[in-house]
């Protein structure tokens, strides 16, 4: 594609050993730095399937790759060319080309990919993308997150965060929903007759919210659920990021318990 113009008890899916546990259905950051993954694609971009595979294969290798929290945010700047992906959200949109603006990129494009905030061509080549992540991880966290989820109902749960940081703000964090073991037919567009499989997918997306002046924030929140949504297959990750910088300080996730 084109570049743009200038955007079952405890389940931590964060990738970690360093994520430490706690009772089922509550999960806290550990000392050093995880890695956020953002991952910017489209149905309606014929080069975005195969990040979208690199994305699923992230989750069968685990902890071979470090401590990361992966996500994928469908864009909607592709619909128009046949293919209106029911993945895409504006606002993810929104956020990448803040990403280009804070200079942390050069342009927006699809597929792209964003480490902790930051562009990066890393993903195309294994050892790279390793020796990135891990020069993350052995950086010592600034900033704890502790989240505990509730057990869904049919249609919302409760988030409980609570974050610590001793930067000096502003800082903010977000939450987000997330999906595993998506599926779509494509029937028009640049991937016609494709059948797409997705990993990561964000299907909620909840934020800025402001950490206190200090540095510490506790907040419950409600997330709405829709009856498609595979409750197995849902997760929830809390970042926590400076607006100044562009900077994450550190992401957890957090998946659903059994009851």
């Amino acid at each position: 594609m084109k570049k743009q113009p200038l955007l079952t008890a405890l389940c931590a899916t964060v990738f970690a050993s360093n994520a430490i546990a706690q009772p089922p259905c509550t999960a806290v950051s550990g000392p050093q730095t995880n890695a956020l993954v953002e991952l910017y694609t489209s149905e309606g971009c014929s080069s975005c399937p195969t990040a979208d595979q690199w994305l699923t294969r992230l989750k069968a290798q685990g902890n071979q790759m470090g401590n990361i929290v992966p996500i994928a945010l469908h864009v909607d700047y592709w619909d128009y060319i046949g293919w209106k992906d029911n993945f895409a959200n504006p606002a993810f949109a929104r956020r990448q080309r803040e990403m280009a603006a804070s200079g942390h990129a050069r342009g927006v494009y699809t597929p792209q990919i964003a480490i902790n905030g930051q562009d990066t061509r890393s993903w195309v080549s294994e050892s790279r993308f390793k020796n990135e992540i891990a020069s993350i991880n052995r950086m010592p966290a600034k900033a704890e997150i502790r989240l505990a989820v509730s057990s869904p109902t049919a249609k919302s749960l409760q988030v409980s965060t609570n974050i610590k940081s001793a930067e000096a703000g502003p800082l903010v964090y977000y939450l987000a929903l997330q999906e595993n073991n998506l599926q779509s037919t494509v029937n028009a567009g640049e991937n016609r007759g494709e059948i797409l499989r997705h990993d990561y997918v964000v299907r909620q997306w909840l934020g800025p919210f402001k950490v206190g002046a200090e540095g510490k924030i506790s907040a419950s929140h409600e997330i709405q659920l829709q009856p498609v949504w595979k409750q197995r297959d849902l997760s929830v990750v809390a970042f926590v990021q400076s607006p100044a910088t562009g900077e994450i300080l550190q992401v957890l996730a957090l998946g659903f318990c059994e009851d």
